[in-house]
Order: C-alpha cells, then structure tokens, then sequence
C-alpha cells in the first residue's frame, strides 16, 4: 500500500461533513419552525381530543348496544313461551350471557302477572353481598328467584361456582315487587328499550346503568320486563387507556352534573354502605375534572385552553354532548396537559435555534471537496467487504487516501482476507462461508441430522513409505490430498479431517442437501477414478501406487463444534461415524474398492450399480446390517456409467448370493466358480467359494445365520 505525506483523524472528516451537510437545511427551516410549531401541535391535540371524544361514543355504545341486543332478544322469547323464562333451565341463557358480555353485571325479569323476579347476577371477585348474607367461598354467580313454586311466595338465593355448581342457598320472605321499581315503569311506559341514569350497585360498589325492555303479547297484554345492569368500570379502563399524558383526564358526565365514568375507576364512588354515590363534578377527587367543568358552567364553552390543578397548568379542554340516545344529557369530557403537545417541540426549536447559529458560521465552500475525499475511500472498502462477505477472496486489496483510520481499515481488510484464505484450508470452506454470511457458527454445541460420511484409506501406505524420505511422502499426500479433496468438494462434500493418510468427509453439513447420498456416491466413484489416474501417473514415474480403498454409510449424527472456546473442531460424531469407518475397513476381507451399508443403497436405489456383498455384523454391532459395493452409475450419460458386460455381472453376481442364502450351496458353487476368474469380483467369489465348500462339507441346522460376525474392527 502507498504511503501519504499525512493524513487525518476520520471523526474530523466526519464532523466537517456533518456541519456542512447540516447548514443549508437549518438556514433554510429554522425561521419557519419557529413560528409553526405551536399552531401545528394545538391543531394536532384539537384532532386528537377530537379522535378520543368520538372513540368514547364508540366505546359506549359497543358497551351498552350488545347488552340492549340481548333484553331484546330474551323479551321476544318470553313473548313467544310466556312462561319459559319462569323454566329453571332457560335461566341457563342468563349465565350464558353473563359469560359472553364481560360488561353485564346482571340480568334479570319481572313479570307482570304475580310480581315474580328471577335474576343472574354476577358476584364481585372482592367479597361484597348480594343477599341477606355473604356469598359462600368460590362463588362466581347468584341466581334470585322471587316466585311461589316453593308453595309460598318467597325469596330464593342459590349460590354458584359456574352453571349447575351450587355453592350456597338462602330463602327469606318475599319483600319487593319488581312491578314498582323504575326499571320496569319505565319500560312498561316506553314500550321499547330504556336505559336509566347511572347509580352504584350494591352488590358491588361499583357503577353500573339499567337497561330494560318490555315483554307483551302481540295486542298489548304486559307480560313482564327483561333488566339488564351495564358495569362503567370496563369504560373506565379504556378511557385509561386514551388518556393523553400522565396528568390528562377523559370523563363521562351526566345531565344532573354526576361524573358516571373516569379515568380512574377508583375515584367514582363515594360514601360506604348505603351511602355510596356517585360523586358531582363540584366534589370530585379530580381538581381538573371540577375545576374544567366549573369554567365550563361559568360559559366558557365546549372547547377551551385554562390554567387547572393545583399547580395551575394550561390544560386543553374540549366536552362533546352524546348525540347518539345513550344516556339522558351525557357528556364526554377531556382535559390534556398544553405542555403533552407543544413543550418538547418548545424546547426542541430552542435548541435548534442555539446549534443553528452556531452551524451558520460554518463555511459551506468545502463540503464537495471533502466528501469526495472522505467517501470514496470508504466506498472501496465497503465494496471489498461485501466481496468478502460472500467469500470472495481473490486478489489484493489496497486504498490511496490521507485518512489515517481508513488507510488501517483497509489495510485490516486486506490482513482479514490473508487470513480467511488460511482459515478455509483449516476449517470446511462452507463453514467458513456461513459463518462470515450469516455471523452465527462460532459457539459450541451441534444438531443432530443424517449425513452420508465416507471414509477412505491408502492401503499399505505405511509399508511403501517406510524406504522414502519424509520430504517425498508428505509430497506425494499433498497432491494426493489436493486431488481427492477437489473431487469432493465438487461433489459438494465436506472434508472433516486427514487421519494420517486416510480421509473423512460428509454431505448435508453445514449446509442442508437434500439428495446427500447420491452426492456422497458420485464423490466416491470420482476418487475411485482420480485414484486410477493418481497411481498411473506414479507407475509411469517408477513410484509405487496409493490404491484407496472407500466406506460410506448413512445415518443420524450429531454435527457441530466440538472442543473448547479457545480451540475447536467442526465434525461429527456418533455411531454411525464409527460404523462409516469400519465398513471401510472390511474392504480388505471382500477386495472391494467401495463399500457401502444398505441404507446408502436405499436411499440411492434406481440411480446407481450395486452388487450385494454380505450380511455382517461389524464389531461393536449386534444386528447384521447389508453391505454392497458401489460399481457404477445407472445413468447412461453419466460419467460413470458402466458397460453392458458389467451389468450382466451383476446379475450373476445377485443370483449366486441369492442361493447362497438360501442354502443351496451347490447350485451357487456352479455359478461362483466361473466367476472366480472374472478379476473385477474374483476375490469375493474365491471368499464365497470357499464359505459355500465349507457349509456343504458340514452343513449347519436349522438355524444358520449367514451373517458374518466380526469381532475386531
């Protein structure tokens, strides 16, 4: 890399770029934000009132219309069966409402005929009463039945943990006739659904409304009234939850001046016992909310800015009547903190203020100077780290500039990518790939998935290297190594380790594979061939050949980094690592070249040449597994297909172990002693030859196994 008179500090650069960059638009913007930003915040909190007011509408007529929908409803099944909702089991529809409608406090019917009463009600989770005692522990619901069916007119209470669980009952005498109370006059007046004013109900302390529906016949006849109490706490909840800022307020007044719905469910009721009310706006708990509507009373109108509270703070209030039937003259109100909207954006245009005049004696005259000598650079750099990042690693890298962190950042680069070549010689070049991709792969630990792993091994490597210099051997594995590797990799293999002269490798880790198995055989059978050509090449060079003999297997395994987190090893582990390694090694009894179990040669059935080798059982193991060997490839344009007399050896071959294990020992003599002078399976016929003489010579019982049992590895 050149080297530069000098060169500056990069935060300089940057901060000289930023304040340039910076100027025009602060010059430009800082007069007018000035000046717009406390209309443009007022205007966005008269919206957001606005928004608030008309989800509060919402908000109670999704509260009250479900509850109306469902008297409606029970008043036209009483005028249907005008004595079903008398029937213990349609009090069933009462529970069930109860469950569905989370604001339904209770639900009730008076008839007009005998002044019966059944009512559901829903018990607070708190205790409280609801009849002449307290409810038994556990109960969730009361049932009150206010009827003769016991033979006298009487007050029944049944107490219940759900729908036919019965926790508690109480009977007292009769003392109330539905008929009087003002639910049911009104309407029996209105003839359709009425709601009343808000009020506390008893049973729970806490606020509710009325709604009630008239049941008569189709002429007139009253039959009864269908009551159903609204709760407001889940209103309050949600007008918590649209209240603007920590101080704000969102209500709900009603026409004789009662606050009905706050914020703050825990402020609406006051008094104890008998006494508890809902307080007035003048004795509300809330100075906002009282002092709002007293200015509000005194004609300062729906919609107004005034200092409120304690503190005497601008607050914006805006009241919006309810237009929409729900309720008699209520109101919603929202009183919100002036300083929630236009105190930071205050204090923001300060601050812009003070840092603009000092970026104002900022000249402007240098600004594409620099960024051109400050970007350019790190452009390059930005490009070469992409390039490194899908592990492009070729080529240097250098960058001409004055910037003293630039020049050591690219200098870094290029040091990273020296390294990351090195590195991929080490670790699997994939691996290495995803780690820089993706940034995970560098913690300890595996996952468990099937991998096709192979094994390979020179065979009697140590005996011809014993006469050659050390410099010679390591030589001769290098360009061994280079060649064997290469194919694998092409194959999309994975190199895990060189064993001494013997090489692991595996398909479907790191990255998934989903047709690993045959990958795993046409890698095979591409060493098979670069192995051919290796030893032609030494036999030409008067050196001795490095014939290779190959096992591959098929098998869950767990894969991953194992070691320490200072030094650690990307492989894989399991039995069947182990089993992979001593399939290869049996190649030596058989004479094959590649050895592979059955479930290599399931997975890869119809697109590969097997001939079947033998049931063994290697040490270690306990159940006999299929061995084949891999001769070729069943593709006819494949690189590795074989001739037509290869096959048709096959085919022998396949009929000769098929007698074998059935026990006809002569009849696979006949076939095996031809075979024995074909040199591509002459070894293994001369194993089998031999086995078939010996079990015919002294024949087993009845239960020959024709596995062969191994028992070292």
């Amino acid at each position: 890399m050149s080297q530069t008179p000098y060169r500056i500090r990069l935060r300089v650069g940057i901060a000289l770029a930023f304040l340039l960059t910076t100027v025009p638009l602060i010059a430009v913007m800082l007069s007018y934000l000035y000046h717009e930003n406390s209309r443009t915040a007022l205007e966005v909190a008269s919206q957001s009132i606005a928004r608030t007011t008309q989800t509060v509408t919402n908000d109670l007529n999704g509260l009250v219309s479900p509850v109306a929908r469902v008297a409606e409803a029970m008043a036209g099944f009483g005028r249907i069966d005008r004595n079903g909702l008398r029937r213990i089991e349609s009090l069933r529809y009462f529970s069930d409402a109860l469950a569905t409608l989370p604001q339904l406090a209770s639900l009730y019917v008076g008839f007009a005929g005998d002044g019966a009463f059944f009512q559901m009600a829903r018990l607070a989770p708190d205790g409280g009463r609801f009849g002449p005692a307290a409810p038994p522990p556990g109960s969730a619901l009361a049932l009150r039945m206010q009827d003769s069916s016991s033979g006298r007119f009487a007050d029944s209470y049944f107490y219940l943990r759900s729908w036919g669980q019965v926790t508690g009952v109480e009977r007292v005498e009769a003392t109330e006739d539905p008929r009087t109370a003002p639910w049911y006059v009104a309407a029996q007046k209105a003839g359709a659904a009425v709601m009343s004013d808000a009020f506390v109900l008893p049973a729970t302390r806490r606020p509710v409304v009325t709604v009630s529906y008239r049941m008569a016949t189709d002429d007139g006849v009253p039959i009864g009234t269908i009551g159903a109490d609204v709760s407001l706490d889940r209103l309050a909840a949600r007008l918590d939850a649209l209240r603007i800022g920590p101080s704000g307020a969102v209500f709900v007044i009603d026409g004789t001046g009662r606050v009905i719905c706050h914020n703050r469910a825990d402020l609406l009721v006051g008094g104890d016992g008998a006494t508890a009310a809902l307080h007035t706006t003048a004795s509300f708990p809330d100075p906002v909310l009282a002092e709002a509507v007293e200015r509000r009373n005194s004609g300062a109108g729906d919609r107004f800015i005034a200092p409120l509270g304690p503190q005497s703070r601008d607050y914006i209030v805006e009241f919006a009547p309810l237009t929409d039937g729900i309720g008699r003259g209520w109101t919603v109100g929202v009183a919100v903190e002036v300083d929630e909207f236009v105190g930071s954006l205050r204090r923001a245009t300060y601050r812009i203020v003070v840092i603009g005049a000092g970026l104002l004696a900022v000249s402007v005259l240098l600004l594409l100077w620099l960024s051109h000598r400050l970007t350019r650079p790190m452009q390059d750099i930005v490009s070469e780290t992409k390039r490194i990042r899908h592990f492009d690693l070729n080529g240097r890298f250098a960058v001409r500039t004055r910037v003293q962190e630039v020049a050591e950042l690219a200098g870094a680069v290029e040091a990273m990518k020296g390294g990351l070549r090195r590195f991929g010689a080490y670790v699997p070049k994939a691996l290495v790939r995803d780690i820089i991709v993706t940034g995970d792969g560098g913690e300890l630990g595996g996952e468990t998935r099937p991998l096709s792993i192979l094994f390979s091994d020179i065979a009697g490597f140590t005996a011809t290297s014993e006469s050659m210099p050390p410099q010679q051997v390591l030589d001769r594995l290098t360009t061994y190594f280079e060649r064997m590797t290469a194919c694998i990799h092409g194959h999309g293999g994975t190199v895990d380790k060189f064993i001494g002269d013997a090489i692991m490798a595996f398909w479907n880790a790191p990255r998934p594979d989903p047709d690993h198995a045959e990958h795993a055989c046409l890698a095979a059978l591409g060493c098979l061939s670069v192995n051919r050509a290796i030893n032609d090449a030494c036999l030409a060079a008067g050196m001795p050949p490095m014939p290779t003999r190959f096992g591959l297997h098929l098998g869950e395994v767990v894969v991953g980094n194992v070691g320490s987190s200072d030094r650690m090893q990307y492989t894989a582990l399991g039995s069947h690592v182990n089993l992979a390694s001593r399939i290869e090694g049996l190649n030596k009894v058989y004479g094959t070249s590649i050895l592979v179990t059955g479930a290599v040669e399931h997975a890869v059935r119809g697109r590969f040449l097997f001939r079947p080798v033998d049931l063994a059982v290697p040490s270690g193991l306990s159940a006999p597994i299929e061995l084949f060997e891999l001769v070729g490839a069943l593709d006819p344009h494949s690189a590795f297909a074989r001739p037509p007399e290869t096959h048709d050896l096959c085919r022998q071959w396949h009929v000769a172990v098929s007698l074998y294990r059935g026990r006809r020992w002569s009849a696979a003599l006949d076939l095996l002693r031809p075979l024995a002078d074909e040199p591509e399976v002459a070894a293994l016929a001369r194993l089998y030859i031999a086995r078939c003489e010996r079990l015919i010579a002294d024949p087993p019982g009845d239960g020959w196994d024709p596995a062969e049992h191994f028992k070292t590895k």
